[in-house]
């Protein structure tokens, strides 16, 4: 399995990288955080602020996603057994 795929479906679509890995649950997990910190920020910040800085909790989680799908990638292709 390359590298790159479940990372770009991960990136392209949020949670679907964890699809790609067999671990559907944990995206559907992230997905929920990311509506949660999302919605927190939104509701915290002031109307003036960017479209990206009203959502920036979600997006931090959206990347925090995509990093680990990285990591979970690399390690079932290495061989090791991922948590």
């Amino acid at each position: 399995m390359p590298t790159w795929g479940p990372v770009v479906a991960a990136f392209l679509v949020p949670g679907s990288g964890y699809v790609i890995l067999a671990r559907p649950m944990r995206g559907l997990v992230m997905i929920f955080w990311m509506c949660i910190f999302g919605y927190i920020t939104f509701r915290l910040s002031s109307a003036n602020i960017s479209l990206i800085g009203r959502f920036s909790g979600g997006i931090a989680v959206w990347v925090i996603s995509v990093l680990e799908v990285h990591q979970l990638t690399r390690k079932k292709r290495t061989g090791q057994a991922h948590n």
